[in-house]
């Protein structure tokens, strides 16, 4: 049986649809928490999906467990392992890579559209305040109006969002609590909580788009 890692960094960021495409293609699931636990012994996994967090990439003096993940990433990228990275994954796969992650000049949070390499919109719900920058040789596979680098791809093993296709509908109803309940600690493209209840509907076709992905990216 095919087997998929999964990096979560925080409870609250969890893995999302990830394990409903997993449990639909037939894989074995192997979850690793680098906050808490040691790197894991294998790493002939056929899927990697490295998950979002709060926490920034440069902020390895803060969580020192950054320095070990990255590290495992690199091994990763070097066994041409197939990787998926969402959100704080797609920026660790950056700077990994050779590229550069920073501050955005505001918060992108909610469903804001993107449009795809095939010139195509789709409704991405977003929460981040950082960025990445291509790495070399890496190819746009979405950009936006208010955050331009969305997503990319490197190779044919490696792919990566800035947004968060995994969400799910309990996930966005918790986003859209925190935004109502601390409205004034984010700045930026930020949907009202109204506007993201509203918005539910696009999880679906949101999440259909990042099943086809993976289905790519693996095959």
């Amino acid at each position: 049986m095919k087997s998929l890692l999964v990096i979560q960094h925080e409870a609250d960021t969890p893995p999302g649809t990830t394990l409903e495409w997993a449990a639909l293609r037939g894989y074995t699931v192997h979850h690793w928490s680098p906050g808490t636990d040691a790197p894991p012994v294998k790493t002939d996994f056929d899927l990697v999906v490295i998950c979002g967090g709060s926490m920034d990439t440069f902020e390895e003096e803060k969580h020192p467990w950054l320095v070990v993940e990255k590290e495992f990433i690199r091994k990763l990228v070097k066994n041409n392992t197939k990787i998926f990275g969402l959100c704080l994954g797609s920026q660790l796969l950056a700077e990994i890579l050779g590229g550069s992650v920073h501050q955005h000049h505001g918060w992108e949070i909610g469903f804001v559209p993107v449009k795809t390499r095939d010139a195509s919109t789709l409704q991405a719900f977003h929460w981040h305040r950082y960025t990445f920058e291509l790495p070399p040789g890496a190819e746009l596979l979405c950009e936006g109006s208010f955050c331009k680098n969305q997503a990319f791809t490197f190779g044919k093993n490696i792919m990566a969002t800035q947004f968060h296709p995994e969400t799910t509908e309990q996930w966005i109803r918790e986003c859209a609590e925190e935004v109502a309940l601390n409205e004034k600690a984010y700045t930026g493209l930020v949907q009202s909580e109204k506007d993201m209840l509203a918005s539910l509907p696009l999880q679906k076709d949101l999440k259909h788009w990042y099943f086809d992905q993976l289905d790519q990216l693996v095959k």
